[in-house]
């Protein structure tokens, strides 16, 4: 592991850390290859880009086995997840973000704890996000853009925009929630003030690098308009401490986030 009194530092400053490929490539590479049939799956658990054909999100990879349960929960990812959030932790939500060539679309400026709370109950940003290039990230093909220090700011409660903030599971609203309108992004005012206040840092590297970000840290990635496809493997990591309530009136379903809080063991390579 990259030193990690110096990665636990960066994290606190900025709210992100950056690290080349943590993962031996014998671990996340088979993702790559069940990818296809994952995106082809029909279901609920899938969502398209604004054309209706292509694939923006698959959610629900939590309750898959081999090597999607291997990266989460038996990688040196643990390890590093638990060194930055400082307690158990628990794989929240597991989903893939096939960012198609020339037709993948913008996520826009947002905070993933907005989500999280509105929709689960979630009470603190006590959790974290793993992003994992399952294919090379430039410039070009829409990477991570990152607002470094943002994730200490307490922002006001965030509403749904343009929504009635019924974000229950039903398969209508949140296919409306993940398009590329975002209904919990941040006006277009404020994320232009703090990009320009705060600087912009866009998260490129080699397949297998991982980004770890806070859930409160503003973040968005732009559209894809190269010719190669951009994958992220996005594993978001919650305290055992901070588990939604399971009475919370508006939980999602299990398709969508892990309501068991069991502790996940933490990698161990000596």
């Amino acid at each position: 592991m990259t030193d990690p009194k110096r990665l636990l530092a960066e994290y606190r400053r900025d709210g992100f850390v950056v690290v080349p490929p943590l993962t031996p490539r014998e671990i996340w590479g088979p993702l790559t290859e069940e990818l296809p049939a994952v995106l082809a799956e029909e279901g609920p658990q899938r969502f398209f880009e604004e054309d209706g054909t292509t694939v923006r999100a698959v959610y629900g990879l939590h309750r898959r086995g081999g090597p999607w349960q291997a990266l989460a929960e038996a990688s040196p990812l643990t390890a590093l997840v638990r060194l930055l959030l400082g307690e158990d932790m628990y794989v929240y939500q597991w989903k893939v973000n096939p960012k198609a060539a020339r037709r993948g679309e913008r996520w826009q400026w947002h905070r993933d704890f907005d989500f999280w709370r509105a929709a689960d109950g979630m009470r603190r940003p006590a959790a974290l996000t793993a992003a994992v290039f399952l294919d090379e990230v430039t410039g070009e093909n829409g990477p991570l853009r990152l607002i470094a220090g943002t994730h200490t700011d307490r922002p006001a409660t965030a509403a749904p925009s343009g929504d009635d903030g019924d974000t229950g599971g039903g398969a209508a609203d949140w296919a409306w929630i993940t398009s590329s309108r975002d209904a919990y992004a941040l006006p277009d005012p404020s994320a232009e003030e703090l990009a320009r206040t705060r600087g912009v840092h866009e998260a490129t590297g080699p397949a297998g690098t991982v980004v770890l970000f806070h859930g409160n840290l503003v973040h968005s990635s732009g559209p894809n308009r190269s010719p190669h496809t951009r994958t992220l493997a996005l594993i978001s990591y919650n305290a055992v401490s901070n588990a939604p309530p399971a009475d919370h009136p508006a939980a999602r379903r299990d398709l969508f986030v892990n309501h068991d809080a069991k502790p996940l063991p933490v990698w161990d390579d000596r």
